[in-house]
């Protein structure tokens, strides 16, 4: 709730406007009592009919301007509130993408994609009607001391009914809060094991684990209704007791006016007056307690942001050198897998000169692709220093840097768009020519001549339905469009055919003849031939730096 008006404070004059108008829809708002204690008491004792056309103009002209008003409040309000909802999309989206790649391994899948569900699910509660809501409560004052004017007696009744049910509402609130965060987190368990089912569709037909996945769907969706049957219940029991309050408080408006009305103090028509007036007081009361539930979603999302907003982002500002060699060097590092506490690789020291070529070679599982996104900022060491050409990676700019890396990753993601705009992606401003030259370079050219829209062939879903072998080298063909000084392929052949192979091959000779440096990561014999030096990662835990004239089995 806090959240929503705090959205007001920084555009002073927007508030006032609003207030303005909410001043005057409830002031406007007391016409229609005005108008039945008129009539009941000016019209029907004496049967005038100017007076009655007269009253009835009048009351219609003010609901016109309520009408008025109101509109103009309802696209205020939107005004208001559109600033905070495009900073709240924008802010969640840049997590998704500027959260460093370390801290966001460690994230669990159903922490990330409950980013945007967290912006989504503030934008369904901070709505303008929400907010014109909320101005609406402190105006009920107003329409108690209109009803104070009527009859001290009975504006203090209505006091009662209304404190008694603001303090029901806010202790609502604060029991209602607790149970949504249960509800939130029995909710993402459910979105999780969706996740699992679309994403390892083969895994679950394969080895037969639907039936597992099924059990805990069924236990955590039974965990849920429980939890969100509590949290209906208490919802439930706070809206029984405000339509209680306010049952109650008519009674008693009804019953001590009457006896006023019997000493004579109070008119029939002001008791009626006094009772639409009490209702009308509590009405934004009631209308607040419908709107605990969406507010304490909203707040839990907004607590959610608030600490994906507090994680690392990515490096993007630093230094930059003028010229780039290409030279590596790697001081005393240790490196684990994201989470992990045992690491893979401690004490690694060495250096790659510019137009080096470095084989990284072990076991599955050994560390290869940790290595390769050490060497491009996406994994950090648990210690220990990374040299570029003698700048240590921590200082430069990793959009700097990354441009200037050929980054072959072992699995290959793309995004959802051109075959062009995922070549382009580190370097907007390739021309045509320099997209075809790396197709090629990739043994691609045959396959895109038998596409109907060649370069604007669309890559979906993450390039994941094309096959391995394409989209490997869809990859590599990425990696040759940067032409950058320093490249990183992960297991370039795996997975392809001697053509495929053959294309890498040429590819990776084709760099070192123009003196790039070379990481190459992978057990394949064939990239060892060129290396002229081998980092074995299968040596635990301090890795194993051999030159090439040192280690002829890896020739």
């Amino acid at each position: 709730m806090q959240a929503l008006l705090r959205s007001l404070t920084s555009r002073p004059r927007l508030l006032a406007e609003l207030l303005a108008a909410s001043l005057l829809i409830n002031i406007l708002g007391l016409a229609s009592t005005a108008f039945v204690m008129l009539v009941l008491g000016r019209y029907v004792p004496y049967g005038i009919d100017a007076t009655l056309v007269t009253l009835s103009l009048g009351v219609t002209l003010a609901l016109a301007l309520e009408f008025g008003f109101r509109e103009a409040r309802r696209r205020l309000a939107a005004q208001a509130l559109a600033p905070a909802a495009l900073e709240r999309g924008n802010a969640g989206f840049a997590a998704l993408a500027g959260i460093r790649a370390a801290v966001f391994d460690r994230l669990p899948a159903a922490a990330r994609a409950d980013i945007m569900r967290a912006v989504d699910s503030v934008e369904r509660s901070h709505t303008a009607p929400t907010l014109t809501a909320l101005l609406d409560v402190p105006f009920s004052a107003l329409t108690l001391l209109a009803l104070l004017l009527i009859s001290p007696a009975l504006a203090l009744i209505a006091g009662v009914g209304m404190a008694l049910s603001v303090t029901v509402t806010l202790a609502g609130e604060r029991w209602l809060r607790t149970r949504m965060a249960n509800v939130q987190a029995a909710e993402q368990r459910g979105q999780h094991l969706v996740a699992t089912v679309l994403r390892a569709s083969d895994a679950v037909r394969a080895f037969n684990a639907g039936a597992w996945l099924h059990r805990r769907w069924s236990q955590t969706q039974a965990d849920l209704a429980a939890l969100r049957g509590d949290s209906v219940a208490v919802q439930g029991l706070i809206s029984s007791a405000t339509q209680f309050l306010t049952g109650a408080q008519g009674v008693a408006i009804i019953a001590y006016g009457a006896i006023l009305c019997v000493e004579g103090t109070l008119s029939t028509a002001q008791l009626i007056g006094a009772n639409i007036l009490a209702a009308r007081a509590l009405a934004p009361l009631n209308r607040l307690a419908q709107l605990i539930e969406p507010l304490a979603r909203a707040q839990w999302a907004l607590r959610q942001l608030a600490e994906i907003a507090r994680l690392p982002r990515e490096q993007l500002a630093g230094n930059a050198l003028r010229t780039l060699e290409g030279r590596l060097e790697l001081s005393d590092i240790a490196f684990a897998y994201a989470g992990a506490v045992t690491p893979l690789a401690e004490h690694l020291s060495l250096s790659v000169p510019a137009g080096g070529i470095m084989l990284v070679a072990g076991p599955t599982g050994a560390g290869k692709t940790t290595f390769a996104r050490l060497l491009l900022g996406l994994a950090e060491p648990l210690r220990g220093r990374i040299l570029i050409d003698g700048m240590d990676m921590r200082q430069m700019s990793l959009e700097w840097w990354r441009r200037q890396v050929c980054y072959l990753p072992q699995e290959p993601d793309f995004i959802d768009g051109t075959i062009a705009d995922n070549l382009r992606l580190n370097h907007p401003d390739l021309d045509d020519s320099a997209l075809y030259r790396a197709i090629a370079q990739a043994g691609l050219k045959s396959w895109l001549d038998t596409t109907a829209q060649g370069l604007d062939t669309m890559v979906e879903d993450s390039g994941k339905r094309l096959p391995p072998g394409l989209r490997r080298r869809l990859g590599l063909a990425r990696a040759l469009a940067g032409n950058g000084k320093v490249c990183v392929f992960d297991e370039p052949t795996e997975g392809l055919d001697d053509e495929g192979r053959a294309a890498v091959y040429t590819a990776l000779r084709q760099l070192a003849a123009e003196g790039r440096t070379l990481i190459l990561c992978g057990n394949d014999p064939a990239l060892a031939q060129g290396s002229g030096m081998l980092l074995d990662l299968g040596c635990k835990p301090v890795p194993r730096v051999v030159m090439a004239k040192e280690a002829p089995g890896h020739a």
